[in-house]
C-alpha cells in the first residue's frame, strides 16, 4: 500500500506548484505556436527549377521565430510595404533555408529577408532605424551609412527565374 501511495504522489503531487507550472508550459507552448501563425497568402511557394521563380537560400539562420523573404520590383519604394511584391514567412530553421516564390513575369527584382527572432511579425529597429534583428539583401551589399538602395541588391529574373543566396548580418 506504501508503494502505491508512494507512485500516486509522483503522478499527482500533493503541492498544486506542479500543476501550475505544468499549466505555464502548456499555455507559453500554444502561445508561442499562435504567435508564429502564418497567413494563407505568407506560405512560400513549393521550390521547382523548372518553374518560373525566385530561389532564395538564406544562411545565418536560428531555430526560433520566423524566416521573412520579401520580394521588390518597385525602386522607387524598395523596402516599403508600398513597393512589396510578395511577402512569405516560414519558421525558423537553424542554419540555412531556402524559400521559393512563384514569379508571374521576368523582370529585375531584389530581395530582403530578416529572421524576426519573436515571432511577432515585426522587424525591430535601432534608435538609427537599422535592423535589430538579422538582416540580409540580394547579392548581400556592403551595409553603408543610409537606406540601402535597390540597385545594389537588384538581379534580373529570366524566364526560369534566379537563384539568390542571403547572408543574414547580425545587428
Amino acid at each position: 500500500m506504501k508503494f502505491k501511495t508512494l507512485h500516486l504522489l509522483f503522478i499527482f503531487p500533493k503541492k498544486p506548484v506542479w500543476a501550475l507550472v505544468l499549466g505555464f508550459l502548456i499555455c507559453a507552448q500554444a502561445y508561442s505556436a499562435e504567435s508564429l501563425s502564418i497567413r494563407p497568402q505568407e506560405i512560400p511557394d513549393t521550390c521547382n527549377a523548372d518553374l518560373a521563380q525566385i530561389r532564395v537560400t538564406v544562411h545565418g539562420i536560428e531555430p526560433r521565430g520566423v524566416l521573412n523573404v520579401e520580394l521588390y520590383d518597385d525602386p522607387e519604394h524598395f523596402l516599403f510595404k508600398k513597393g512589396r511584391k510578395r511577402k512569405v514567412r516560414t519558421p525558423a530553421e537553424e542554419g540555412s533555408q531556402q524559400v521559393c516564390i512563384n514569379l508571374e513575369q521576368p523582370g529585375t527584382y531584389a530581395v530582403a529577408a530578416y529572421h524576426d527572432l519573436d515571432g511577432n511579425r515585426k522587424l525591430k529597429r535601432q534608435w538609427n532605424l537599422l535592423p535589430r534583428e538579422p538582416f540580409g539583401l540580394s547579392n548581400n551589399p556592403e551595409q553603408h551609412m543610409g537606406f540601402p538602395k535597390f540597385s545594389d541588391s537588384a538581379f534580373t529574373a529570366t524566364g526560369l527565374g534566379a537563384d539568390i543566396v542571403i547572408n543574414l548580418k547580425q545587428p
